[in-house]
């Protein structure tokens, strides 16, 4: 089996014009993903925009959902949700004073309680405890052999 080849045909093959479509979409996709490559999502910018506003006990969480008319905050500290509550109608109002924020209408939170940060060490309270109960131990053991003697 042989195969011919014909220069005339090879050399047409770029100017072809399926080739220059493809190509050019082909092009015209990597200069467009090029250029969006450094754009940020709506959740980071909306992030930033939050910790610039600097409100207090919002200092704390991330935005996990951004939608104009609503965000949903997560944060792993409890006292949030009730803060949150109380002063949701004053923290809709000056977060709407921001334009990316200007048609929220609702602010919802959640509360990751896998992290506690209040946790203490189990094993040294542990440790600590037994110490004091063999303290406990041998000064009512002495106690007792004071009393026998």
């Amino acid at each position: 089996m042989t195969i011919k080849i014909f220069p005339e045909k090879v050399a047409n093959i770029p100017t072809h014009t399926t080739r220059k479509k493809i190509t050019n979409t082909t092009y015209a996709s990597k200069q467009l993903i090029s250029k969006a490559a450094h754009l940020k999502t709506t959740i980071e910018v909306a992030n930033k925009e939050l910790y610039k506003l600097d409100l207090p006990y919002l200092r704390d969480t991330q935005i996990v959902f951004y939608s104009p008319t609503k965000i949903i905050v997560h944060s792993n500290k409890e006292i949030l949700k009730s803060k949150l509550k109380e002063l949701h109608d004053q923290f809709v109002t000056q977060l709407k004073q921001n334009t990316l924020f200007s048609r929220l209408e609702r602010i919802e939170i959640i509360i990751d309680y896998t992290q506690n940060n209040n946790k203490t060490n189990s094993s040294v309270n542990n440790e600590t405890a037994k110490q004091a109960l063999d303290k406990i131990k041998k000064q009512f053991c002495r106690d007792l052999n004071k009393e026998i003697d």
